[in-house]
């Protein structure tokens, strides 16, 4: 068995772990936050969790009189003075497996020397850098993949950011929402997994990953999953922005993966049927148990009260797809050719 495929169909374990975690902190997280008084966040990300940083971004930005900016470490690193007004007089957090990443170490050590920034660090390794400049260390060492394309991690790092977002929030009903998508997600990996291993095996050589909202990060780093896991050209858009452009690529060979989260079926109805005609795979997934598009493949997330929730079932999707792709061709999915688990400059 690959490291990969043990790390998505156990993830479940982690995430119960993870949620007992943040459960267990959640007065002294709520008492970081009254503390410092600030309402405005940057987060720090690279690659994976700069995808999750956006999503951050959206969560953070639902609450009242609250402004938030995701920011890849690289660019930060590069230009810290295009950021400068937007890093003084917030919080930083930051979003990392490993907490050593150079890109991310380097830029919350300039904003904490020159602004005195109040530093969230969210890793998975207790001897991390981070933790020297964080005035919140946040450590999940059960979610660390030992391969190097990131599944449980992520997951993981997904719930964490709607935990710490929820709890700044005072977001009860979402964290409750969280708690019951946990708890059905072995049972719900187990039912759809024989289904996706059968859409892998279909011809499609390009992926498509469509969400909105708060899932918007998790689901480019679905996207991301099929580059990584199984060397597959992977791409990420908004439902309706879809059309303005990147759609000119779909084809009979493209695999598309639609988040149908919205109420208003007659809009997405339209899209999907745009998509259709154009002869590729469609797979739809949302909390309702029908097949309402007539997609190739329809996924209930289960009883999902609110869009954020769906994040932690919709990113399996694409795991578990891009896992059974790589094994079909034949390429280890553990260790991409010329990627490493974190980088150091």
């Amino acid at each position: 068995m690959y490291y990969t495929e043990k790390e998505i169909m156990t993830q479940h374990e982690a995430l119960e772990h993870t949620y007992s975690y943040f459960e267990k902190r959640k007065t002294k997280i709520q008492q970081f936050f009254s503390d410092k008084k600030c309402k405005k966040f940057v987060i720090l990300g690279c690659g994976s969790s700069y995808m999750l940083a956006k999503s951050g971004q959206k969560l953070f930005c639902g609450y009242e009189d609250t402004s938030a900016l995701a920011v890849a470490g690289g660019d930060f690193l590069l230009n810290p003075g295009a950021y400068d007004e937007y890093v003084k007089d917030s919080t930083l957090v930051c979003l990392s497996r490993s907490g050593k990443t150079s890109e991310i170490v380097r830029s919350v050590q300039y904003a904490k020397e020159k602004y005195g920034c109040p530093v969230v660090s969210v890793s998975m390794e207790k001897e991390n850098a981070l933790a020297a400049y964080s005035d919140l260390d946040l450590v999940m060492e059960w979610s660390y993949d030992q391969s190097v394309c990131q599944t449980r991690s992520v997951t993981n790092l997904y719930l964490a950011v709607l935990m710490l977002t929820a709890f700044y929030g005072k977001n009860d009903a979402l964290i409750d929402d969280v708690k019951n998508v946990i708890g059905l997600n072995e049972e719900y990996k187990t039912e759809y997994r024989p289904f996706l291993k059968e859409i892998a095996g279909r011809e499609w050589d390009k992926a498509v990953v469509l969400a909105d909202g708060p899932v918007c990060g998790i689901a480019e780093e679905g996207a991301l999953a099929f580059v990584e896991i199984s060397r597959t050209p992977g791409y990420y858009a908004n439902v309706l922005d879809y059309r303005h452009g990147p759609m000119v690529l779909n084809d009979e060979r493209t695999l598309n993966i639609v988040l149908t989260a919205s109420e208003d079926t007659e809009l997405q109805k339209a899209l999907l049927q745009d998509i259709k005609e154009r002869k590729g795979v469609l797979v739809t997934a949302s909390a309702k148990k029908e097949n309402l598009y007539g997609a190739d493949l329809h996924v209930s997330l289960g009883d999902c009260k609110k869009i954020e929730s769906m994040g932690i079932a919709y990113i399996y999707i694409m795991q578990m797809i891009a896992y059974e792709k790589a094994v079909n061709k034949g390429c280890n999915p553990d260790v991409p050719e010329g990627l490493d688990a974190y980088i150091t400059l």
